[in-house]
Order: C-alpha cells, then structure tokens, then sequence
C-alpha cells in the first residue's frame, strides 16, 4: 500500500516549493541533491585550505619572533640576521655597511657584525632627509584659441584630421557657443614641427612634379628629401596637392660652392641626393679630387657633376664603376 502523505516542503539547494512525500526529503529533485552535496564538499575543501593557511601564517609569524629573540640575545650576528633585525634586504644591509661605517669582522669567508655596535651607528644617526617634493608646475592659462575654421583654412587639413592631431597630441581646447577651439600655441608648434609654415612668409612653392622635372628625383626621393630637411609644406584645397617651400629646396639643392670650388659630403648628399657610402664610392672609382680641411673631407663639384651630372650613371648600382672600366 502506497504512501498517502503529502508534505509541502521548499528545496534546501533551489528555494523551489515542492510536494514531499516524507518528512526528512530535503530536496525537490536529484538534481539537487546532487549539486548541494558537492558544492557541500567544495565548501568543505575552501575551509580546510583557508585553515591551513592561517595556521601557516601563525606558525611563520611565531618563528619569526622566535628568530629575532635569537637575535636579540646574541651579541655577534651574521648578514643575513641583520637583514632581518633591520627588516631590511640583505642588499640594502651592504648600502649601509658603506655608508655609515659600520665595523665588522671577517671569519673565513663569512662576515659578522656586533649586535651592539650597529644599534649604536643606527642611535646616532642624523635625522634623515624628507625627499625633496617636485615643484609644482605653474598652470598657464591659455587665452588665445584657433576656430577649427581657422586651422583648416591656415594649415589646409580637414576638421576630421584635425581632431585626430588635437586628440593624440593632447592638445587643450575649450568650447564656446557650441563651437570647439583649440589652443594656438599648441596648434602651432606641432605643424612647425611637421615643417609647415604660414603662407605669408612663403610665396613661391614647387610641386612634387616641378621637383621631379627640375632635379630628376623620383617621387619617393622626393618624399625622401622632404622629410630628411623639413622643408616647409602646405596643401591646396583644390586637388589636395602639396606644395613644397622653392626657396628651402634651392638652397639645399643648390649647395654653397667655396672659393676653391669644393664642397663638403654633407652637402653632396644634399645636392645630388645620395648618401654619404655612394660619394665615397665614386670619389674613389671616378678618382674625383679631394681634399682635408680641418676635420671636414671636401670633394670637388665638377669631379661629382660630371659623374652624377651625367644622368646616364645609375647612382645606387655599386659595381656599375668597374663595368665602365671594362668599357
């Protein structure tokens, strides 16, 4: 004969009400059952562990006070028992011992110190120096702003360019009547960095293509030279081309001559866009003449145009020298 009771109990793992058919069922399903006893046992492992580390911890802070009464109670004492009475690195022990004298013995290759003599160098020590705090920096107060308008039309970039430059370079800015400004002196130094300058102060520019036609320089040459001497760039609003200072590249191009018509490497390189192992080598296969003065080498420009000036001589080809000998 079945069992007519019926209990109404709630699940001790679930919250569950559910209908028992005993009195002891503590639970409304297996399921639950189940996942309470092992998150019983796993409760169990975590109080276990955490006990055992709280008694390490005991049992470590009870030899360390054992240790230092041992210390304490002896008059000589190793490095490594002064590190500890100090509560200091063993490293930092050495520091000390240098700095402020303190005597020790040596016994074979171990070295120890009188307990007492260290406590009297530590008594007598002067007061120590508070670290010197750092000067608070003043805050400038930035009174004069750019309109992004302004920036736009004076350095010709766009607004979503600008705001990329304004946000990794940290640049301050403030909002005024809904529109957002930008420090000038800020805004400034970062395009002169960038070697821009302001139209006025530059009327004649080249194109890259003018460059190109006058100096027979490939486009990333030209690039190349740009960005090696900074000269002043400014971009058109109409075709998005950038325009370089004419004056700046005809002076470096155009590099000044001596009186003896010899000119330095660095200038070579600029003139003739080469580096400094393509002169020397083609001083050395050509024979061009040169000379010190001081500590600078010079080298003869009629030597260098006739070999760089030819336009038939591939300037980066090492070996073509000895090819030409053959010829």
């Amino acid at each position: 004969m079945g069992n007519k009771v019926r209990i109404e109990r709630i699940c001790e793992f679930c919250g569950k009400t559910f209908i028992a058919k005993t009195c002891k069922t503590r639970f409304c399903c297996k399921a639950c059952n189940d996942k309470y006893y092992k998150e019983l046992i796993r409760s169990d492992r975590y109080n276990a562990v955490t006990k055992e580390v709280k008694e390490e911890k005991k049992k470590r802070i009870r030899l360390a006070v054992d240790e230092l009464e041992v210390i304490q109670a002896r008059e000589f004492i190793s490095l490594k028992q002064l590190a500890i009475y100090l509560g200091v690195s063993r490293k930092s022990i050495y520091t000390y011992m240098r700095i402020y004298e303190i005597p020790f013995s040596q016994i074979g290759s171990r070295i120890i110190v009188k307990r007492k003599e260290v406590e009297t160098v530590m008594m007598n020590l002067k007061s120590v120096k508070t670290m010197q705090e750092r000067p608070i920096k003043s805050t400038k107060t930035i009174t004069d702003f750019y309109s992004a308008k302004e920036i736009e039309e004076k350095y010709q970039i766009s607004y979503s360019r600008l705001y990329v430059i304004a946000k990794e370079n940290n640049i301050p800015s403030a909002t005024l009547s809904g529109k957002r400004l930008f420090s000038m002196e800020h805004i400034d130094r970062y395009f002169r960095k960038l070697g821009y300058k302001e139209a006025e102060e530059i009327t004649e520019w080249y194109t890259i293509e003018q460059i190109q036609k006058i100096y027979k320089m490939t486009v990333k040459a030209v690039h190349s030279f740009t960005s090696r001497y900074k000269i002043p760039k400014k971009k058109e609003k109409t075709g998005n081309t950038t325009l370089y200072s004419k004056k700046h590249v005809d002076e470096i191009k155009n590099a000044r001559i001596g009186e003896d018509g010899y000119i330095t490497v660095p200038e070579a390189c600029a003139l003739f866009n080469v580096d400094r192992d393509t002169v020397y080598n083609r001083c050395k296969w050509y024979n061009i003449p040169k000379k010190t003065k001081g500590k600078n080498v010079i080298i003869s420009i009629e030597g260098l145009r006739k070999v760089f000036g030819t336009g038939n001589i591939a300037i980066n080809n090492v070996n073509e020298p000895a090819i030409a000998a053959h010829e």
